[in-house]
Parts: structure tokens; C-alpha cells; sequence
């Protein structure tokens, strides 16, 4: 739970206003706070239960909750006030009750399975589930310079996995040795894509970089567009290269435009561009690197992450000097405590905006 109270609170330091949150086993809660002359109206269609309010400040917001019964809601105004829509996993059940000194409206919504709940006293706090995804392996290399880029970021995943784990946080990873996931590189982006499901907390792809001139630094991306024609070759390059990068770039960059339309997605998007800046400002702390910023591109093995998710750049391996430290296990330990403080202050973020 304090992981969903941690994501509400990041929304809310961008702004957004929005109801109460709470879950118990097999029972998400909803409390909005209503004025006392306020009126509404609730109406279910398939899975979404549409509350109009009436008297009530005008609202625009989106929310991504990620819990058992309720995949989010959004807010948009309306003539008087508001129009939220809450948006129901199937085979959910609802019930709403309105509560007074202050005035509230309670929405509860149920899963068929949720018939014994476990004692209190046996309750216990979710564990945050992180993937870590290496990047390339097997036969795919990476870029190839003072170091290779399949071994560094392998080394950097496994060190930022015992850091995480050592603060109660569970880690998976895409890979744990110099492996490929499938021969076919399409495939094998699409696995490691698969892992960044609801069942997760958030996804991290991890890579090395290479330049024809000399460039140093560490970048961080999200999902998304770009007219900017380095970062599309960039995209195009880590998409697998040649036809196949630009197909599957190409596919990708199908699917930023139609999350563009989709409120859900776009509160995930948030919550990746709040992760991707708080990892970076983590790495450049520990490392002293040259920060190349924040960047959206179209990332085939980020596109269709339900949870947030960043593709981090850890350093250029053809660099004469960030290179040689790339080759270092101390560096490489100094990248992980970023990652790791990146990662930690995400989830922590309820509590502290750093």
C-alpha cells in the first residue's frame, strides 16, 4: 500500500487533485471530500462507474492506482464541476455511502474472491517488485569499445540487485549471465517488454552507450516521441539496428502516439518521468558523470510497460576516459548506488521529494 500512497503523492506534488486512497485485502476505498451544497450522480457502464459532481471545483487529472479492483480514474470538468471516472478490473462489484462532518462520498469496490479476509494482525505491507533488464547479450554484444556493453550493464544490474534486496525491496532480472533471452532480437526485446506487467513495481533497461565523436555522460529516457533525429537513431540502434530497428522503432512510435490518447497511460508516463529524474540526479551524485538529461524516445522493450519504466544510459564505452572507468568494478559499484538511491527515492517518494 505505502508504494500506491507513494505514486498519489508524486501526482500530487505535479498538482493534481484528487480523492483518498486506501486498500485492504480484496477491497480498494475511494473518499471524495464534497462540499455540503454539492450534488451527484453515479452511472456504471462496463467497467468504468462515472460520478458527476455538481457544485464542486472543476477538475483535470489522471491517476494510474494499479491495485487488485481498480485500475485508476481520471477527472475532467464538466458544466458546474467535475466528471470523474473510475475504471474497474473485471469482475469487480461496487458499493458507495456517504458520510458526513466533513461531508464524503466512499466508493468500495470488491473482488468476487475477496470472501475471508485475513486477520489484521497477519496483514503485511506489498513488497516492491523491480525489474532490472541488463541490456543485450548471447550473440548480441552491445556497443563495443574500451568495454563491452553486455558485461558492464550486467555487473551494474547484479550490484544494484544487492542493494535493493538489502533494503527489502525484490529484484528480477531479465537476464544473470551473458545470455540472450531469444536469438531473434525482436523476440527477445519482446520478453523482457512482457516483464514490465502489473504484477511489478517498475522497470529499469540498462545500456551503455557509443558515439562516433567523442561523448561522455549519462542520460536517462522514458517512453515516448521525439523529432530529434539523434534520438531516433539512437532508438533505432537499440531496437535492434538496420531494417529491423526501424520496423520495430517505427511500431513503437505507433504505439506513443496512441498512449497520447489514453489518460492511464499518460499518469504512467508520469510517474516514468518522475522516476527518470530522480534516478538520474541519483547516478550523476554518486558518479560525478556529465548529466545528458532527460529524454522521451521510442524504446521497443519500454513501449508497453504497465508500470514505470526508464531506459538508463549508463556511460559511452568508446570514451577514453569514461570508457576505461565503465571497465572498473568501483565505477561500476558507484553507478549501481545511483540506480539503487534513484530507485529507493522513487518508491520513498510519498515521504521525501528529493
Amino acid at each position: 500500500m505505502r508504494y500506491i500512497l507513494a505514486l498519489a503523492f508524486c501526482l500530487a506534488s505535479l498538482g493534481l487533485a484528487q480523492p483518498r486512497v486506501g486498500t485492504e485485502d480484496g477491497l480498494t476505498r475511494l473518499v471524495f471530500g464534497i462540499p455540503s451544497e454539492a450534488s451527484y450522480s453515479l452511472h456504471r457502464q462496463n467497467n468504468e462507474v462515472s460520478i458527476r459532481f455538481q457544485g464542486t471545483p472543476p477538475r483535470t487529472l489522471r491517476t494510474l492506482l494499479n491495485t487488485p479492483q481498480v485500475v485508476g480514474y481520471r477527472a475532467t470538468p464538466s458544466a458546474g464541476g467535475s466528471i470523474y471516472v473510475v475504471t474497474l478490473r473485471a469482475g469487480t462489484r461496487y458499493r458507495t455511502l456517504e458520510l458526513s462532518n466533513p461531508r464524503r462520498l466512499v466508493l468500495e469496490v470488491r473482488g468476487h474472491a475477496a470472501t475471508h479476509p485475513r486477520p489484521r494482525s497477519t496483514a503485511r505491507a506489498p513488497t516492491a517488485v523491480v525489474v532490472l533488464d541488463p541490456g543485450h547479450g548471447g550473440i548480441d554484444p552491445g556497443a563495443v569499445g574500451l568495454v563491452r556493453e553486455e558485461e558492464a550493464v550486467l555487473e551494474v544490474a547484479l550490484l544494484t540487485r544487492r542493494l535493493l534486496e538489502a533494503r527489502g525491496i525484490q529484484v528480477v532480472l531479465t537476464r544473470t549471465g551473458d545470455q540472450h533471452l531469444s536469438p531473434n532480437k525482436a523476440t527477445d526485446l519482446g520478453l523482457r517488454a512482457a516483464m514490465a506487467d502489473s504484477k511489478r513495481t517498475l522497470f529499469v533497461s540498462i545500456h551503455a552507450n557509443a558515439a562516433e565523436r567523442a561523448a561522455q555522460g549519462i542520460e536517462v529516457y522514458y517512453f515516448g516521441e521525439t523529432i530529434d533525429q539523434r534520438l531516433l537513431s539512437k532508438a533505432i540502434l537499440e531496437n535492434g539496428g538496420g531494417m529491423l530497428g526501424q520496423r520495430l522503432t517505427q511500431e513503437a512510435r505507433s504505439v506513443a502516439q496512441r498512449l497520447m490518447r489514453d489518460l492511464l497511460a499518460q499518469a504512467n508516463l508520469k510517474f516514468s518521468e518522475q522516476l527518470a529524474l530522480k534516478t538520474l540526479r541519483s547516478l550523476v551524485r554518486e558518479t560525478g558523470a556529465v548529466s545528458r538529461g532527460v529524454h522521451t524516445a521510442p524504446f521497443y522493450v519500454i513501449r508497453n510497460a504497465r508500470i514505470p519504466a526508464i531506459l538508463v544510459e549508463i556511460g559511452f564505452v568508446n570514451h577514453p576516459e569514461e570508457g576505461r572507468k565503465l571497465a572498473t568494478r568501483a565505477y561500476r559499484q558507484q553507478l549501481a548506488n545511483g540506480l539503487a538511491g534513484g530507485i529507493t527515492a522513487f518508491l520513498n517518494s510519498g515521504n521525501a521529494q528529493r
